[in-house]
């Protein structure tokens, strides 16, 4: 049962770090508000889906895995979303 909560807890770290693996570039070529827009972007992210929190804060149960995740995506969404429609375009490494 340990050794399954540490192979759980690993792949959601490695979902969490694909989310972040790529880079945002200005349709029109410039990008001088990039830092200023990431952070409206992910400030808008956070508040529609803030992040499940699971019962026990040292590791969730099996049943909450799913809640996990799929707040995880739906962050991701909202995200691109709102770069998206500021005129950035998403490059995958």
């Amino acid at each position: 049962m340990f050794i399954l909560r540490i192979i759980l807890f690993i792949s959601l770290a490695f979902l969490i770090t694909a989310f972040a693996s790529g880079t945002y570039t200005k349709i029109d070529g410039s990008s001088l508000n990039l830092n200023q827009d990431r952070m409206y972007c992910k400030s808008l992210a956070r508040s529609k889906h803030p992040g499940y929190i699971c019962k026990n804060p040292i590791m969730c149960e099996p049943s909450e895995f799913n809640l996990v995740i799929n707040d995880l995506t739906q962050y991701n969404a909202v995200y691109q979303y709102c770069m998206l429609s500021k005129g950035y375009q998403y490059n995958a490494n």
